[in-house]
């Protein structure tokens, strides 16, 4: 009965995500499910577990239709009427200002606008991009001017779309604004602790950036905190082709595959003390990222996956992560089709519970010396999840993945505590920090080679058309039967 309201609430909200939902079409959702209530009454024994569980599912298909209704998808703007026009307001900087090459992006939550000569009252997220400099930070009060735009989607050249204006619209931004001029009008206005957070951060990454050179401080940072923009568009682009950019991009799939090598790694430990290490590396992992939304998102999956695996549930390990998955979406349902984390969370996490222990037994070849056994099929786990899905969304299915993901991901746990070690003792002493910088720096080297090499290998990367969504559920479809098949002949 759980599992079938469960799956009603994620299918109504992607119900609601896909077509206009009207006060008609809820109601009539819900006149059908009076119905399945009233039949199960009158409906014949051997027909009335059936009958219970239409009725269960069509109960969580309104829930989770109802809450598309009251969504941010179908709501207003309270900025609407400004739409094009050149405002000037009050804000406060709500997220971590997104500095790239040329620009940052800055997240403003608006206090006031000014309409002629009367202050307007609002309470509004705006997404600005503004000059690097002069720079600002989490927690300033803001005076802006700027052109309120609606967010344009973005069409590659391979034809696929980037849903831009919802991708947004998850995060509760409805207008964005380039060229914008800002003044800084106080500081102090942000969250006590995210202002740690963040302070936390750049300064952990400025002490990697003293203790190694280029690009391998780049890729440390990304391994540790997701920050992945001073890498360079070439070498990104070098990470794509390998279909190894959940690397350096914060997502449950690094997450994941971090949490799972420390533990195999330390695997020779007490089980109680390998699988606490592995929960505080997740922790660890998330404080030092900034604590940033997508982050929490993604660590709440992998912890499901770790603990639901460690006490042995894996029989109910599908209960605990459609409770997990509800729990994220009850706030913002929007998250399930407009999120690309959420999405690779979600996959992650079901590469983790259910798939590597199917395909663990296949890999005695391995050694299990560190836990390398448990490494390979856990990579190949996540893989065979979530290379579909990056597939769909990038064009770019990466032939050498597998193998490239191999090599670099068993090395990722001693990368990260060489890294982190580094990090930390350069706060102290930037002298005595080149000590284990050193052997971080081959770690990393190493891991950039591979990269490399991986990327210039003919026919390594195959760039793909734009496929219709029905083809990546067909392939998913083929993965589950392979899986069932598998898993039955064991």
């Amino acid at each position: 009965m759980i599992v079938s309201f469960i799956s009603g609430f994620i299918g109504g909200i992607a119900l609601g995500s896909f077509i206009p939902i009207s006060v008609g079409f809820f109601l009539a959702i819900i006149f059908v499910t009076l119905i399945f209530f009233i039949y199960k009454y009158f409906a014949l024994e051997e027909h009335r577990s059936f009958v219970v569980i239409c009725f269960v599912l069509m109960l969580g298909l309104s829930v989770g239709v109802g809450r598309m209704y009251v969504s941010d998808l179908y709501a207003e703007s309270s900025l609407s009427r400004f739409e094009g026009q050149r405002i000037v307001g009050i804000g406060v900087i709500v997220g971590e200002p997104d500095v790239r090459e040329s620009n940052v992006k800055l997240t403003i939550r608006l206090s006031s606008v000014l309409e002629g000569t009367t202050s307007v009252p609002v309470s509004e997220k705006i997404l600005i991009t503004t000059p690097i400099y002069p720079e600002f930070k989490y927690g300033d009060k803001v005076e802006v001017s700027v052109i309120l735009l609606k967010p344009k989607n973005v069409e590659g050249d391979d034809g696929r779309v980037f849903d831009y204006e919802d991708f947004l619209r998850v995060r509760g931004i409805w207008y964005t604004g380039s060229f914008a001029k800002v003044k800084l009008v106080s500081s102090g206005h942000g969250s006590v602790l995210k202002n740690v957070l963040f302070k936390t951060k750049a300064s952990f990454t400025n002490s990697i950036n003293n203790a190694l050179p280029q690009p391998e401080s780049s890729l440390l940072s990304g391994l540790l905190l997701g920050s992945k923009q001073s890498l360079g568009k070439g070498l990104l682009e070098e990470f794509q082709r390998t279909g190894t950019s959940h690397i350096v991009v914060l997502s449950g799939y690094n997450i994941a595959i971090v949490a799972k090598s420390v533990m195999s790694f330390l695997k020779f430990l007490p089980n109680s003390f390998s699988f606490g290490l592995g929960v505080v590396s997740v922790i660890l992992f998330t404080i030092l990222s900034g604590g940033g939304a997508s982050a929490v998102r993604a660590s709440i999956m992998v912890l499901v996956a770790l603990f639901a695996k460690h006490f042995n549930r894996d029989y109910k390990a599908n209960r605990v992560l459609g409770f997990t998955v509800i729990l994220m979406l009850a706030p913002n349902p929007l998250l399930l089709v407009f999120d690309p984390s959420f999405q690779l969370s979600v996959l992650a996490t079901i590469g983790i519970i259910f798939v590597t222990p199917i395909l663990e037994p296949y890999f005695v070849w391995v050694t299990e010396k560190f836990g390398l056994r448990e490494i390979v099929a856990s990579t190949v786990s996540t893989q065979l999840t979530v290379l579909p899905f990056l597939t769909y969304s990038s064009g770019i299915f990466s032939i050498v993945s597998l193998p490239i993901n191999i090599l670099i991901l068993s090395t990722i746990p001693l990368t990260m505590f060489l890294g982190f070690i580094t990090g930390m003792v350069s706060l102290v002493s930037l002298y005595i920090s080149f000590i284990p910088a050193f052997f971080t720096y081959i770690f990393l080297w190493y891991q950039l080679t591979i990269v490399h090499l991986g990327s210039s290998v003919p026919f390594g990367a195959v760039t793909l058309p734009a496929f219709s969504p029905l083809v990546l559920v067909f392939v998913y479809l083929v993965v589950f039967l392979f899986l069932y098949r598998i898993k039955k002949n064991k």
